[in-house]
């Protein structure tokens, strides 16, 4: 639906500036480039992604705790591992009925398309077929106007034999043959068909066929050095009857266009000028109808466990709601970042505070503490390292050392065996996994692995005492080059002051 919504607004978009800045000037392959140009890329811009970089930062938890915490936090988003027995599921048919309607369309108009494009072959192979002044004459008992589609043209047979088609007229149709015109019709009507919910098509035809009879007038009046007899020539054959679909044509309620653009003039400068406008066009168009995705970044905040946290029973599939206290962690010896001797000046104390305080408001918990910018992290961090070590205790928001890459453990056949009992919990690239999943890997399948207690978590809701975190050796290899790629400290939310 985004997909359809982006290229409607995008042809939109594009047809204004066309209507706008473009029509009007006499720079004919420049505005049929254009509007070819136009479809196509409104077609491919919804599929354009631009990742951004967001100052918000997410929380995760220091690598001296990790494997403690992660446990938690992994296991919150896991589905139920058990399949519930009298689990019904249900089905949503709208996503079906617009796929289904989506078809049921796009299919009728493919046949309209292939039937109009099966009534122009019957009649080249119905008709008689001669060269005439280097173009492949169809000849035919119908009572139409002359007309092209591919390498044809379509004259009435008797109008051929008395002579009474206009050289002028045989030169605007074979305009239409060399420029190879109704390849840009045959374009614009798959996209008719395909994209028929796009209402801009239609415009996009009539504006590409206009376009059409300005170069074919342009190629006559060029060879016919008498643009008033041309212009007369017009008013005659607007009244007579059209021709097929698809194919090229007279009418009358594009000539008074046609006749004012014949003596229209567009200076060099303009000409250019229009022309370059076009990148900057591109440029909004892909901002404004573009898919706009976030950068994964690389952890960079470290908070404190939530006083509670929802937890799932594997055995009844049941949320329950936990209330579990943990202390606040301090950072260790390892992570600490320098701190000065003495203590630090009140005004930087008082800097400090406030741009803490922006985030963290009274009462407010450290999970609450999501969108810290870039620079307001950098300034703390500054100031952070300006206070003594006493001070930097007593701070909500705290910092250390970048993140230590994991270092490898091996893991044995006998500690697979092992953790297949009903007392440990298994978990592999941070998710829950079943024995049965677990059976299927290795020893040699991993790189990393840690045991801990379950303590108070939800696992030991069904018997579980014990976890093993698990990491397979390609996302260990991919966990340490995100840890690698981002040296800077390591930003630290406790959720209360000891």
């Amino acid at each position: 639906m985004m997909y359809m919504i982006n290229f409607v607004l995008c042809s939109g978009l594009l047809l204004a500036v066309y209507k706008l800045f473009l029509q009007n000037e006499r720079m004919y392959r420049f505005n049929r480039f254009y509007l070819l140009f136009s479809l196509v890329f409104s077609a491919m811009v919804p599929f354009v992604v631009i990742t951004t970089e967001t100052e918000s930062i997410p929380v995760v938890y220091q690598e001296a705790m990790r494997e403690t915490l992660t446990p938690v936090f992994t296991a919150i988003p896991q589905t139920v591992i058990a399949t519930q027995t009298a689990q019904v599921d249900t089905i949503n048919y709208g996503p079906m009925l617009i796929i289904g309607a989506y078809l049921l369309i796009a299919v009728v108009l493919i046949l309209r398309f292939a039937i109009n494009l099966y009534k122009i072959g019957r009649q080249v192979i119905d008709n008689e077929n001669v060269n005439h002044q280097q173009s492949q004459v169809v000849l035919t008992d119908a009572e139409v106007t002359p007309h092209s589609f591919l390498k044809y043209i379509f004259i009435n047979r008797i109008d051929h034999e008395t002579g009474s088609v206009e050289p002028e007229v045989i030169c605007h149709e074979q305009a239409h043959v060399r420029q190879w015109h109704s390849l840009d019709v045959l374009l614009v009507e798959v996209f008719q068909a395909l994209c028929w919910f796009n209402p801009f098509i239609p415009l996009y035809r009539k504006a590409i066929q206009l376009n059409h009879e300005f170069l074919a007038d342009e190629a006559v009046t060029n060879v016919y050095d008498d643009t008033p007899a041309y212009q007369y020539l017009l008013l005659v054959r607007a009244s007579q009857p059209g021709s097929l679909q698809l194919s090229s044509q007279f009418n009358y309620q594009t000539t008074k266009k046609r006749l004012m653009m014949m003596t229209k003039t567009t200076s060099a400068k303009m000409a250019w000028g229009k022309k370059l406008m076009l990148l900057p066009v591109a440029a909004l168009a892909v901002i404004l109808f573009s898919e706009k995705v976030q950068a994964k970044v690389l952890p960079a905040i470290i908070a404190a466990v939530p006083e509670t946290f929802k937890a799932v029973n594997i055995e009844t599939g049941k949320d329950t709601v936990k209330k579990v206290r943990f202390p606040s962690p301090q950072i260790s010896e390892a992570f600490r970042v320098k701190s000065a001797a003495t203590n630090a000046p009140q005004s930087l104390m008082d800097e400090y505070a406030a741009i803490q305080g922006k985030y963290l408001g009274k009462g407010a918990k450290a999970f609450a503490f999501r969108n810290v910018s870039a620079a307001d992290k950098a300034q703390m961090d500054k100031l952070y390292q300006q206070m003594s070590r006493v001070q930097q205790d007593k701070q909500r928001i705290q910092f250390g050392k970048a993140q230590q890459p994991h270092k490898r453990k091996s893991v044995t056949a006998d500690q697979l065996e092992k953790w297949q009992d009903k007392i440990y919990d298994v978990q592999i690239n941070w998710k829950l996994v079943s024995k049965e999943e677990l059976a299927k890997y290795t020893a040699d399948d991993f790189d990393w692995m840690n045991v801990t207690g379950a303590g108070q978590w939800a696992f030991k809701d069904h018997g579980a005492k014990k976890v093993a975190v698990l990491m397979t050796k390609a996302f260990f290899a991919s966990e340490n080059k995100k840890i690698m790629a981002d040296r800077s400290n390591i930003m630290w939310v406790r959720s209360s002051v000891d």
